[in-house]
């Protein structure tokens, strides 16, 4: 689900990232992210989203372009996809490293 490779944190939750999963994802990537210099996100494992994964998505977004760390979308699955476009979020004209 998170991986460290280099100075990359790669971000890729299997199955769902709901309220479920989000305070124990939160501590995985709280523990990763000082490292990192750059921050890969990719949906398309992930089947099911909700509002606390997305809140989780929006603040990891945020707090990574407030620490001059570049972040990136390499991918979305359909039913994320279509989930994130219910908020106006469109993944391909973010993947460029600014959200």
């Amino acid at each position: 689900m998170v991986t460290m490779e280099g100075s990359t944190l790669r971000f890729y939750p299997e199955g769902e990232l709901t309220i479920y999963q989000v305070e124990e994802t939160l501590k995985e990537l709280k523990g990763f992210l000082p490292e990192a210099k750059e921050v890969v996100i990719d949906f398309t494992v992930t089947d099911k989203m909700d509002t606390a994964g997305f809140q989780l998505f929006v603040s990891l977004t945020k707090s990574t372009k407030a620490s001059g760390q570049e972040c990136c979308v390499d991918g979305v699955g359909g039913s994320v996809e279509n989930f994130m476009a219910l908020f106006g979020y469109e993944w391909d004209a973010q993947c460029k490293g600014e959200l």
